[in-house]
């Protein structure tokens, strides 16, 4: 039986919508302080964005780094920084986020080539612990103040749990639709 995959566009629209604003926009607004700053205001919403867990662009050089040199924790939410006198543009998400929402978007991406875009059947949940336990660990340990994690580490587990997420969102948005379509 062909399976609708309705559920496969709604799902790669919705994290084209929220996944691409947050990791172009200080390459593409950098220059435009309002459209810039619209961005980061709607961003605050869904993230803490401390400009310390956060990357910044540096146009001049060409470089997504830290946006400050010391990489320890500050509670600024500064959307352009100084760093060695070259002006930087922060992400408007932080550097767990930035890695979660790119990688729940390539993930739905990946999920086409794979030909699992028509799924209707979710992975056993073991998948889905297992991805969210080093975001969960990383992000809780630094919560209650046993270490300060640093941006690498965020990206990574942030990547891990986003990449996992279509997998799952996917065949049961799949199956929502196929309910609403057999409900006519």
């Amino acid at each position: 039986m062909k399976n609708d995959f309705l559920g496969y566009w709604i799902y790669l629209g919705i994290m084209g919508i929220i996944a691409i604003p947050a990791v172009t926009a200080p390459f593409v607004f950098y220059d435009n302080d309002e459209v810039f700053s619209q961005i980061h205001e709607i961003y605050h919403n869904f993230c803490h964005q401390v400009t310390s867990r956060s990357y910044c662009f540096f146009p001049e050089t060409g470089t997504i780094e830290n946006c400050f040199l010391n990489e320890e924790f500050s509670p600024s939410k500064q959307i352009v920084v100084e760093k060695n006198g070259i002006p930087g543009y922060k992400f408007p998400v932080c550097a767990r986020d930035f890695g979660f929402y790119l990688f729940a978007f390539l993930g739905g991406i990946f999920l086409f080539t794979l030909g699992m875009h028509r799924e209707i059947n979710t992975p056993h949940p073991l998948w889905i612990i297992l991805a969210i336990i080093p975001m969960g660990l990383d992000g809780g340990t630094q919560f209650i103040g046993l270490r300060e994690s640093n941006n690498i580490l965020r990206v990574m587990t942030g990547s891990i749990a986003g990449f996992v997420i279509p997998f799952y969102l996917v065949p049961m948005l799949n199956r929502i639709v196929i309910i609403l379509k057999n409900k006519k």
